[in-house]
């Protein structure tokens, strides 16, 4: 085993992606995720710009690239997120 893995983050990480739709996750996503939110400390951070992310994701016909999807993350917590997510999230919601 890896001595340089911290056991308790990478534990506390894998119990929040488990609280993700994970099941509809490619592995690619799944990795990049679990190694994205282990090197930030501030999990609940992750978490909400990855659910902003998630929400956003479900309106699109494919799902992201892992790549773009994280990169989506990290501006969401950056409070850059990209043009579209915005306009996604500002809409008129009709029911």
């Amino acid at each position: 085993m890896n001595q340089h893995v911290d056991f308790e983050r990478l534990s506390e990480v894998c119990g929040w992606l488990n609280t993700l739709p994970v099941y509809m996750f490619s592995g690619e996503l799944t990795a990049a995720l679990v190694l994205f939110a282990y090197q930030h400390s501030d999990l609940g951070a992750v978490d909400h710009a990855a659910r902003i992310v998630l929400n956003y994701q479900a309106s699109l016909e494919a799902p992201l690239p892992h790549e773009q999807f994280v990169s989506m993350v990290e501006q969401v917590m950056a409070n850059k997120p990209p043009v579209a997510l915005v306009e996604f999230l500002t809409r008129d919601a009709t029911h």
